[in-house]
């Protein structure tokens, strides 16, 4: 008798530990994905629109790369946050661009002391973080894929502006992700592909209403990619007079990413009095056109990327980057000299 006690006590205990166990995982599980969902809610009704209105880039750089692993944990719990994955890692690989150029720049002045194992280790630290922005940058759009379709082919029914937004961005980062990983010398592998199918997304929103909701950026996107993809420029269309167009739009709204689009496209085309004549404009636009307060994270960074591209043009042409308050100036420019209308007379 006491035996059988002993064996149904024994059987008790182990039903009440498993039952335990199991409400307890079940509770923990249920916890986590109210706490998930309400995060991710928290995090594109409130955090993201506070980050876009400030213009910190730096701490918004700190930010977005601390908080990315907290917010991508949360979709092994619940449904992954795609949407506001696009715009992190659009942060998160902008801060890896400029840390690149950084070490870029010094790569510029150690080659000019010549200096070569210091070049050397500038240049290699220089194209690992281009590989690093790459990296996130294509995770952005592979993000951009999984919530609303692959770009490249059809429309997508676009539910509200942010959505729009999203897209937009989403190809941008992708179109970005192709760029900074030819810089790193292909170590990611990103699809070349990408480039094209981001013209293709572009065109979704490249109208009157798309433009001049979006500050001339579906234009811009569309006309810088034939201005380096051959063959896919429609007939009657100077992608060149576009970006121009693009600018424009961008400036009179506040939110000048198509200016640092164009900027960097004519770089790298070695179009280097283009490269200086927007540089000018961006520093005479964000004196007279106030940033769009809703998006000033959007004009800061277009304006720190024309910086970085300003800083390599001065690195390059005297060794240190562009002086305090002479953005928009170059070492070449002419001075004008104000003539003095002194009569002999006066000085006898």
């Amino acid at each position: 008798m006491t035996g059988r006690l002993t064996r149904r006590t024994k059987l008790s205990s182990a039903v009440a530990i498993a039952a335990t166990t199991l409400l307890t995982t079940g509770c923990s599980s249920l916890i986590y994905k109210v706490v998930g969902d309400g995060t991710i809610t928290f995090g594109k009704d409130y955090m993201v629109p506070y980050l876009l209105s400030t213009d910190d880039t730096s701490m918004g750089c700190a930010m977005g790369e601390a908080m990315t692993p907290l917010f991508m944990s949360f979709g092994t719990v619940t449904t992954p946050p795609d949407e506001l994955s696009v715009l992190i890692y659009l942060v998160d690989g902008t801060c890896a661009t400029q840390r690149a150029e950084e070490a870029n720049l010094e790569y510029i002045r150690m080659s000019r002391e010549h200096r070569i194992e210091a070049a050397t280790d500038a240049r290699v630290r220089s194209k690992r973080w281009h590989a690093i922005a790459a990296q996130r940058q294509y995770l952005g759009y592979q993000a951009l894929s999984r919530a609303m379709g692959e770009p490249g082919g059809k429309c997508p029914n676009f539910r509200n502006e942010d959505q729009q937004m999203i897209w937009l961005l989403g190809s941008a980062v992708g179109l970005m992700s192709v760029l900074s990983d030819a810089q790193s010398g292909g170590v990611v592998g990103v699809p070349m592909d990408i480039a094209p199918k981001a013209e293709r997304a572009a065109a979704c929103l490249d109208n009157a209403e798309g433009n001049g909701k979006w500050w001339g950026l579906p234009m811009a996107i569309r006309s810088a990619i034939w201005t380096v993809v051959p063959g896919i420029t429609p007939a009657g269309q100077d992608p060149w007079k576009r970006l121009d167009q693009a600018m424009t739009l961008g400036e009179n709204q506040g939110v000048r990413l198509a200016s640092a689009l164009v900027g960097i496209i004519a770089y790298n085309s070695d179009n280097i009095p283009l490269t200086k004549d927007v540089i000018r404009r961006q520093a005479n636009s964000i004196k007279t056109v106030a940033a769009n307060r809703e998006y000033r994270m959007v004009d800061t960074m277009a304006t720190d990327m024309l910086t970085l591209t300003s800083d390599r043009l001065w690195t390059e042409a005297t060794g240190a980057r562009t002086p305090i308050g002479s953005f928009g100036k170059f070492w070449d420019d002419k001075t004008e000299v104000k003539q003095i209308d002194i009569k002999l007379d006066d000085l006898l």
